[in-house]
C-alpha cells in the first residue's frame, strides 16, 4: 500500500502538519478556550452556554489557518509525492497518501492534544472560564466517541485530492 517513499513522506509531511495544527490549537486555546467550547463535554457546554459573539468570530479566525494547514498540507504532500515519483501517481496510492495524512492527524490530535494534554495535563490556559474542575474535564471516552466519526468522513476529502492529484498533470 505505501512505498518507502511515501512512508517517510508521509511521516515528515504529517509531523510538520501536525505541528502547524498544533500551534494553531494552542495560540487559540491561550486566547479564549471559549472557541472550543463546541467540542467539549457536553457537561461543560451546558453549563457554560452558547459560544458569545467575539468567540465565534476567534473561532474563524483561527478556523481558517487551521483548515489551510491541514488540508493545504496534504494536498502539497501529495503533490510532493507525485513529484518524487517522476510525475506518475496511481490514483490508490495518492488516496492512502492523504488519507494517511488525515489519519496521523486524527490520532495525533485525539492522543497528544485531547488526551495527553487536555484530559491528563489540564493546562489552566486551556480550561474553559467558570467550567474548571468539572468532570468532562476528565472523559477520555468522550474525546475518543467524538473523534470516531471522523475516521469514515476522512475519506472523502482525501478521494477529492486523489482524483485531482493523481489525474492530474504532473507540475
Amino acid at each position: 500500500m505505501f512505498s518507502p517513499i511515501s512512508k517517510s513522506r508521509l511521516l515528515k509531511d504529517g509531523t510538520l502538519i501536525n505541528a502547524g495544527i498544533t500551534a494553531v490549537i494552542f495560540s487559540s486555546l491561550y486566547v479564549n478556550p471559549e472557541i472550543w467550547v463546541h467540542d467539549a463535554p457536553p457537561d461543560i457546554q451546558e453549563k457554560f452556554g452558547p459560544k458569545s459573539r467575539k468567540a465565534k468570530w476567534q473561532t474563524i479566525l483561527f478556523g481558517v489557518p487551521f483548515m489551510l494547514i491541514l488540508f493545504g498540507g496534504v494536498v502539497h504532500s501529495t503533490r510532493q509525492l507525485k513529484q518524487q515519483m517522476g510525475g506518475h501517481l496511481p490514483f490508490k496510492m495518492a488516496f492512502w497518501h492523504a488519507y494517511g495524512l488525515l489519519l496521523y492527524f486524527w490520532l495525533f490530535d485525539l492522543v497528544i492534544i485531547d488526551w495527553l494534554w487536555l484530559v491528563t495535563f489540564k493546562p489552566s490556559f486551556a480550561l474553559i472560564p467558570g467550567t474548571e474542575g468539572m468532570a468532562g474535564y476528565d472523559n477520555y471516552s468522550f474525546h475518543l466517541k467524538a473523534a470516531l466519526p471522523a475516521l469514515p468522513g476522512m475519506a472523502i476529502p482525501a478521494l477529492i485530492i486523489a482524483f485531482f492529484i493523481a489525474s492530474g498533470k504532473s507540475s
